[in-house]
This record gives C-alpha cells, structure tokens and sequence, in this order.
C-alpha cells in the first residue's frame, strides 16, 4: 500500500505542480514599437531577439509570443512558429539561426499539427502564439540571474519578405527591457545581416511560465537518502542505508526514461540537459528526487 500511495503522489505532482509566470515584458496598449518576425515558404526570414533574465533557476513549461498582425488572416495564413534560446555572448545571441551556429538553449520549430501549440486572436488585431514545453516530451532548464536571449519567427504561407504588406506578424515591442537586435537573412543565398544587429528599442513582448524547484527540493520523500552531486554533468550517487529495489527516472513530460543502478551510483552521461525525478523503491518506501543534469 506504502509503494502505490507514494506513486499516486509522484504521478499527482507530474500533473498538477503549481505552474508560475517566471518572466514578463508585456505590451500595453495597442500602439508602439512593433518588429516583422516571420520567415516564408522559400525560406527568406525576418527576426529580432530579445533579452531577459530569470531570478530562480526554472524548469520552463509554456512560452508565450505577444504580436498582432492587421489583415486578420493569421489563423489561416500561420503554420507554426521557429523559437531558439540562446546564451548571451558579451551582449548578443551566442549563435545565430539562419547560418546555425553556436548551441542553443533550446530550439522549437512546430507546426499547426504539434501537439502542444496554439495561435489565438485575443482581441481586435492581438494574436498570441503559445507552445507547451512539456507537450514536446522535452524539457527546458535555465539558471537563475544569467542573460538570455529570446529569438521567435512565424512561419507564414507567403512567398517573400515584406515589412509594408498587412500579411505579416509583428511581434509588439516590451515597455522595458533591453534593446532588440535584428536579424534578416536568406536561406537559399548571401545572408543580408551577417552579424546581429542593435536597434534602439526596447525588448519584445513576451512571458514565460514555469516552475522554480530547488535543486535540493525533495517531492516525496519517506527515508534519509541523499543523491549528489546534484546538479550533474555524468554521474549521481547516492547515499543511504536501506536497500534501493529498483531506480526509475522520468522527464518533465512524465517519459519513463531507462537508467541501471550500478554499485549506488546511475549513469547519466547519455541524457540530455535538463531536469528530470529520480524515484527510488527501497525497503521502507518510495523515494522521489530531482535531478538537474548539466
């Protein structure tokens, strides 16, 4: 009775843990600054990118890009969007994604069909794209008071780029913030930009929602068992005097995910960065622990 009450608990948590805006640059208003942000069917591509640090170490669950567009035919004319995360490097992206370099944080390219993603006209000419991270059987970690660039395009049904035409999407620009830097490049030629480009502007409007477990939370625990190091780059082991039965690990989607208990200590090197819960079946109960991999 002990072992399925202690998985109800661990399943409960997977699916109801209290969610958070953990970051916010709202527009207000519906005027001001507004930037082109969409790339088309022959892969031209117009983006900015746009800034912003968190103050806890975040697990991210839902992103959400604040524009409008004036032809009102974005529902039928979108297909998705491209987001990337990136590092800052001494003040720009550290990578760019037209020419693929450096490794981003995270990479997004969805489609109206990926589960998870939504465009919503809130009112008048105000969209909304949204994409559920977990829904993507992945997950996103970033730390806290680090620099973190925000790069977002809509993939719209249209032939070419251009910033006049009422069909693209304007993403709104952010009452605070840092400036913006932009982006236009082609992927079947010379890229017009090669480097990011600074315009004085504010940042762009968007919000992420997330939850802010401590490295050191316990979700349920019923033993003194510790598992370190944690956060890890390879190995974790851990420390306890009753006898671990079996070891499983999930993803933040709730993905069961195989790993072998080896003289206390499990293999992490093959997984990818992010945060994942370790449960652990021991004589007395059932143990449930994040884990931070690096």
């Amino acid at each position: 009775m002990n072992k399925i009450y202690s998985l109800f608990i661990f399943l409960l948590f997977l699916q109801f843990r209290a969610q958070s805006v953990i970051f916010s640059q709202p527009h207000i208003g519906d005027y001001g600054p507004a930037f082109a942000a969409y790339t088309t069917t022959n892969g031209d591509l117009i983006g900015p990118a746009s800034s912003f640090i968190i103050t806890q170490t975040s697990t991210i669950t839902k992103i959400n890009i604040f524009g409008h567009q004036s032809q009102l035919n974005l529902n039928s004319l979108s297909n998705g969007f491209i987001l990337y995360i990136y590092n800052d490097n001494n003040g720009v992206p550290a990578g760019q994604p037209v020419l693929q370099t450096g490794n981003p944080v995270a990479a997004i390219n969805v489609t109206n069909s990926t589960q998870g993603y939504t465009l919503v006209n809130t009112s008048g000419y105000n969209y909304v794209y949204s994409i559920d991270i977990p829904a993507l059987a992945g997950s996103v970690t970033l730390q806290a008071n680090t620099k973190y660039w925000l790069f977002f395009v809509a993939k719209l049904n249209t032939s070419s780029i251009d910033i006049t035409s009422p069909l693209k999407f304007n993403w709104w620009g952010g009452p605070d913030g840092t400036p913006g830097y932009m982006r236009i490049s082609n992927l079947t030629g010379a890229p017009g930009y090669p480097t990011w480009t600074i315009y004085p502007y504010n940042g762009c409007a968007f919000s992420i929602e997330g939850s802010t477990l401590g490295t050191d939370e316990v979700v349920f625990d019923s033993t003194n068992i510790k598992v370190y190091p944690n956060p890890t780059s390879d190995y974790i082991h851990i420390d306890t005097k009753d006898k671990i039965r079996q070891a499983f690990l999930y993803d933040m989607s709730g993905k069961k995910i195989s790993v072998a208990l080896n003289n206390d200590s499990i293999d992490l090197r093959e997984l990818p960065t992010g945060s994942y819960f370790l449960t652990l079946e021991t004589e007395r109960g059932t143990v449930v622990k994040k884990i931070i991999k690096k």
